[in-house]
């Protein structure tokens, strides 16, 4: 059975394959439309990057696209050329790097398919002004052979219309190669900026120089900006390493084992700002230290033109022992918040993004709110279910899913009712299961095991939505009223909704109180503080029958439309699936009760209180404490509460040190006595 693009689209978007083979090129996480990063496949780092992925309007596919050079391509194109492997080859590739398992026989029998080998190489011995070159960064030749740079005669390569060209060394430009297994780094240090470096065969992702070459453990290691940086320092008698380039992150895993193997780690990177900025931030993303070189003539920026320009051993001894002196950098949250106007506007598509447009933003966090019973939970998981399933839209309004994924967090329900309310949802959408839909049985979990549990399955597999339900669940206060405790419990969420780049949305509860009135804000529990900290708030409502009304009571960036009008729903028994009837109402005509009509029922309700309690006696405080206690199974509190309310309304009356009622109630207790004696 071979390996088709469908196959591969069906099990993973083009948007995971894309962020997949990007992230050695970038330290952003996720990457998102319109962040312009560093082309990956130009040799020479971008001094404006201009690459970023965007996704199509005409189908919705996620492409690459460089502006600068007009590079732009789909997610396959990408792994061909940064491989230089044919499409065969990169369908493979995809399939054993992202574990799709889409053919056994072929994975077992291919681990490692090899890809075409597209170049050619003509190695030589080093001649004088070659040798010359390196040795003025005090580079010998042993130096070179132990790390594996060779002088090249001519190279032939592939381009990317498929001819073929051959380059040549000279005298005045000459070639060198950084040799590995199956690819090289080509170093044409005389040559202009733009092709000084170039790569051939298939270029290994997070490929570290000079690895290879560090003993088990040592006292001390740089990080530094380039190869000729670690051979420099090599010749020197220092453990060095490099990235592939200084704006290139540092997996977590791979500092750890620097940290467990070397007592010290410094970073060591050009004096330009593009190496003070990326030093700065590996040193305080990992807590290592480092050096600022001081001024070099000629424009020199790196430990190489450092030695070349007559700079001493002892020098930059001091400069180890002052950095090694100053205290460590405490380890810093990578997450970037401070950007100036340039940055912002340099990140592409200033229009909102939609999960579900116009209404459900694409990250960050919402509320879905309602009475007991009226479906939050069900029109919730219905969204879940659809957006894993690749529909294309939710109770009439289109779905903007970039990973197909969804993850629901049940509190309440437990495998065996999930299981049956989601065979109806899936039966009435003529759909079978998925693995893109998950599911976190957490009614016994904590806060913080429900954080871990959310951030390592995003990090596993990241999800457009992930559905909590319920939000008292994982809401930790001891009050719902105490409005920074209900922005802390959200601001916990909303940071994890940034960081992999999906919705959160809470299934909530209304006030008893807001039962029978129009939708709005103020109703949901959790007060302000909730409501202020989340992006959209969703009212579900009962209407006749099975009429379910959907009301958004703040949204950002949210059409006024949506905003004074409400979606009219349906709801159906069968499915357990809500449809769009294609009705919009005026959210103020959904309040069923006139407030002259609560205030009097509310007057009718107290008086009644007032009669079961005091009846015919004069009660003291203590006395009528006691009494209301057992007469309406309430609280103190509430007692005293009441008790004032009966003295403003006056429903009682001082007397004798204590309270009776008025005598227009005490008439009502005398006709009520009369009227059983007689009949």
């Amino acid at each position: 059975m071979s390996i088709s693009k469908e196959s591969i689209l069906a099990k993973v978007s083009s948007y995971d394959i894309l962020n997949h083979y990007l992230s050695p090129f970038h330290h952003l996480g996720n990457l998102n439309q319109g962040k312009n990063i560093s082309n990956p496949l130009l040799a020479e780092k971008q001094k404006t990057p201009s690459f970023n992925i965007y996704q199509s309007k005409q189908n919705n596919e996620w492409r690459y696209n460089d502006f600068a050079t007009g590079d732009e391509g789909s997610c396959f194109d990408l792994v061909m050329n940064l491989h230089n492997v044919t499409f065969h080859n990169a369908l493979e590739m995809i399939n054993r790097d992202l574990c799709l398992l889409l053919d056994n026989e072929q994975t077992q029998s291919i681990e490692h398919p090899q890809p075409k080998q597209t170049y050619s190489v003509r190695k030589r011995d080093y001649n004088d002004t070659e040798i010359a070159y390196w040795i003025k960064y005090g580079i010998c030749k042993e130096i070179l052979q132990r790390y594996n740079v060779v002088a090249i005669e001519e190279f032939t390569n592939t381009s990317k219309t498929g001819n073929a060209y051959t380059v040549k060394s000279s005298r005045d430009k000459f070639i060198f190669a950084y040799e590995n297994s199956d690819w090289i780094k080509l170093y044409k240090p005389l040559d202009e900026k733009q092709y000084r470096f170039q790569y051939l065969g298939s270029k290994k992702p997070g490929y570290i120089f000079g690895w290879q070459q560090l003993p088990g453990n040592g006292e001390l290691i740089f990080i530094t900006g380039g190869e000729k940086d670690v051979l420099t320092l090599a010749a020197k008698g220092y453990n060095a390493i490099s990235l592939n380039s200084e704006t290139s992150s540092l997996d977590q895993s791979i500092a750890d084992e620097l940290k467990q193997r070397f007592n010290n780690i410094i970073v060591l990177y050009d004096n330009d700002a593009t190496g003070l900025k990326q030093a700065e931030i590996l040193s305080l993303t990992h807590a290592f230290h480092k050096i600022t070189l001081p001024p070099i003539p000629n424009n020199g920026k790196d430990i190489s033109d450092f030695f070349s320009s007559n700079g001493s051993l002892t020098e930059f001894q001091n400069l180890i022992t002052s950095s090694l002196q100053s205290q460590l950098p405490e380890l810093l949250n990578n997450e970037k918040v401070v950007y100036n106007a340039v940055e912002l506007m340099a990140m592409g598509n200033i229009e909102p993004q939609y999960l579900m447009a116009p209404i459900l933003p694409q990250k960050g966090t919402a509320v879905l709110a309602g009475k007991p019973d009226t479906g939050k939970s069900q029109l919730a998981r219905q969204l879940c279910i659809q957006i894993a399933f690749g529909l294309k839209s939710f109770i009439g309004f289109e779905i903007n899913p970039i990973h197909n994924r969804s993850i629901y967090v049940a509190t309440e329900d437990n495998q065996e009712n999930t299981r049956y309310l989601m065979a109806r949802q899936m039966q009435g959408l003529e759909q079978a299961p998925k693995e893109n839909l998950r599911f976190i049985f957490a009614d016994t979990m904590e806060q913080e095991e429900v954080l871990k549990s959310l951030n390592d399955e995003l990090s596993k597999a990241p999800a457009d939505l992930v559905v909590i339900d319920s939000f008292g669940d994982i809401f930790k206060g001891g009050d719902s009223n105490n409005n920074m405790a209900m922005r802390n419990t959200v601001k916990i969420f909303d940071k994890i909704a940034k960081n992999h780049n999906c919705l959160i949305l809470f299934v909530h509860h209304i006030n008893k109180g807001a039962y029978r009135q129009a939708p709005g804000q103020e109703h949901i529990q959790g007060g302000a503080g909730l409501m202020q900290k989340v992006r959209l708030g969703i009212q579900l409502s009962e209407g006749d029958d099975n009429i379910r009304y959907f009301t958004v009571v703040k949204g950002n960036y949210c059409p006024k439309e949506y905003k004074q009008n409400t979606i009219v729903l349906e709801f159906s028994e069968t499915t357990f699936l809500f449809s769009n009837t294609g009705r919009l109402i005026p959210t103020a005509e959904l309040g069923t009760q006139p407030e002259s009509g609560k205030k009097e029922e509310k007057l009718k309700e107290l008086e009644k209180i007032a009669i079961d309690v005091f009846g015919d006696k004069i009660l003291n405080h203590k006395d009528y404490l006691r009494r209301y206690c057992d007469v309406t199974n309430k609280s103190v509190a509430d007692a005293n509460r009441k008790l004032n309310q009966f003295k403003k309304l006056e429903l009682i009356v001082p007397c004798q040190g204590g309270y009776r009622l008025a005598n227009e109630l005490s008439k009502t207790i005398l006709e009520e006595v009369m009227e059983e004696i007689i009949f």
